[in-house]
């Protein structure tokens, strides 16, 4: 329970820092997600929120949702073949995904160095800001 109001604090703070109002809908979604795991959908928060708030709609879920990720409060995670999904996790990490049941856990890994293959990789003078690593395999669970 620590955890999830930790969790419901920093999201409260990061909010107040960047500027957005905390309207009543904006803290039911702050709860779920300090309560989620932290790879949810708009469509898991708006399951929930509206057991809370009956009248809120699926767009203002998703409306507040990218909302956060302007702000820098969620990053998106995009999975090929997946609902978009937010990532509560601001800290530098990569994800490992089950091929079987979809579950997304956060991995760290040290020292991730990477060189790119100029002879095959065609960038231009593109400049690479971050690497999302994603790891497939076959979670615990599923073995």
């Amino acid at each position: 329970m620590t955890e999830n109001n930790d969790n419901l604090e920093k999201l409260v703070g990061l909010s107040k820092e960047k500027g957005l109002k905390l309207t009543p809908q904006r803290m039911v979604i702050f709860r779920i997600l300090s309560e989620c795991n932290q790879h949810v959908t708009v469509d898991e928060v708006y399951q929930r929120a509206r057991v809370e708030y009956p009248m809120l709609s699926p767009a203002t879920v998703y409306r507040n949702m990218e909302q956060m990720v302007d702000t820098g409060l969620l990053t998106h995670l995009e999975l090929s073949g997946t609902s978009m999904r937010y990532d509560t996790n601001l800290d530098e990490h990569h994800h490992f995904v089950c091929t079987k049941c979809g579950v997304v856990f956060d991995v760290y890994l040290d020292k991730v160095n990477y060189k790119l293959d100029e002879s095959r990789s065609h960038l231009g003078n593109a400049k690479v800001n971050s690497l999302d690593l994603h790891l497939q395999g076959t979670c615990g669970e599923c073995l």
